[in-house]
């Protein structure tokens, strides 16, 4: 019998999907490396780590809202600009709480940290969506347009 897409997010812990782990940058790389970085390995996030320390996040979010358009050096430290002090995640916790959390703050990103609350890796709302289209692909795929919508009737031929 196949699990409901619910018991599975309540069951299947983070670290079971595969965690992102070369997303980390220290708060003295310079913002022009930080755009290397996100752009040749396609990231949307990287940690900002200090002694396998969490201490911030720099995101696509931030590129638009602290130096899009603005006169920002690209030899600026990554530290002057990030998001301190980020939301984190237990990476044994399980995929809903990722998803509540993502949900209730707006994140696409959120740091990991293991029990001795250490960098741990990053989880993403791509790789939730990736894990739960490969596990119930019929389901993804009959999903309306619009997830409140009512069909008047079914379309197709």
């Amino acid at each position: 019998m196949s699990r409901s897409v619910e018991e599975i997010l309540r069951t299947v812990r983070i670290d079971d999907l595969g965690r992102q782990h070369d997303h980390r940058v220290s708060p003295d790389t310079p913002l022009g490396e930080v755009y290397r970085v996100l752009d040749e390995k396609r990231h949307g996030a990287v940690m900002v780590c200090e002694d396998d320390r969490v201490v911030g996040i720099f995101t696509q979010r931030d590129i638009l809202n602290r130096t899009a358009g603005k006169e920002v050096d690209v030899a600026t430290p990554i530290g002057e600009l990030m998001t301190r002090e980020p939301v984190t995640l237990p990476a044994d916790r399980r995929v809903a709480e990722a998803l509540e959390v993502m949900v209730e703050g707006g994140y696409r990103h959120v740091p990991l940290i293991d029990a001795k609350g250490r960098e741990a890796g990053l989880i993403s709302s791509r790789v939730i969506l990736r894990f739960i289209a490969d596990h119930y692909p019929e389901t993804v795929l009959n999903l309306p347009p619009r997830l409140h919508q009512q069909l008047a009737r079914p379309e197709g031929g």
